[in-house]
């Protein structure tokens, strides 16, 4: 019987296979978008009625959010992303929109009132929008420039969080004017 080291060589090849396959399922795959991507061009339904297209939207900045009912950080996380966007909009006066993707049922009516309209809200049911962004944390934030490039990512949601976004949006802004 053949021997490597003084272990049988079926043995040893049988602890190679079942390594390898403990090495490959335990490593967590990279995810799909990442800075430097380009966003993708998927078509969704609007909460309101009617379909949208990520590139169709005309704009200077763009952030998308994937948003549940069910996540209590999404919850502090949507509010303080609409002011930043809000905030950016308003000092700047440059074209920026934000887009919740909706991972489960509608939002409560009062979210929606609360935020206004300037806030797009689109639903993920058969989840196109999950398996192309891979967002994997909730909240999760991708900010987007004019020519659809994705420039930041934001995974949760903790302290800091408007600011940073709305320091990522400034510059992005300020950025694209300067060209």
């Amino acid at each position: 019987m053949r021997q490597f080291i003084g272990i049988p060589w079926l043995k040893l090849q049988i602890f190679l296979v079942l390594f390898m396959v403990a090495v490959t399922s335990a490593a967590e795959s990279p995810y799909r978008l990442r800075i430097g991507d380009h966003a993708p061009d998927i078509e969704m339904a609007r909460l309101e009625g009617g379909k949208l297209r990520l590139s169709a939207l005309n704009r200077e900045a763009l952030a998308v959010s994937f948003y549940s009912s069910y996540c209590a950080p999404c919850q502090k996380e949507l509010p303080a992303l609409a002011r930043a966007v809000a905030r950016v909009t308003h000092d700047t006066g440059a074209d920026v929109k934000l887009v919740v993707i909706l991972s489960d049922e509608r939002p409560e009516a009062g979210l929606v009132a609360r935020l206004g309209s300037s806030v797009i809200w689109l639903t993920d049911d058969n989840q196109k929008a999950k398996a192309a962004f891979d967002p994997r944390t909730l909240p999760c934030t991708f900010i987007f420039g004019d020519n659809d490039i994705v420039r930041h990512i934001n995974r949760g949601f903790g302290p800091q969080y408007e600011a940073r976004v709305n320091d990522w949006l400034r510059q992005l802004v300020s950025k694209q004017r300067r060209q």
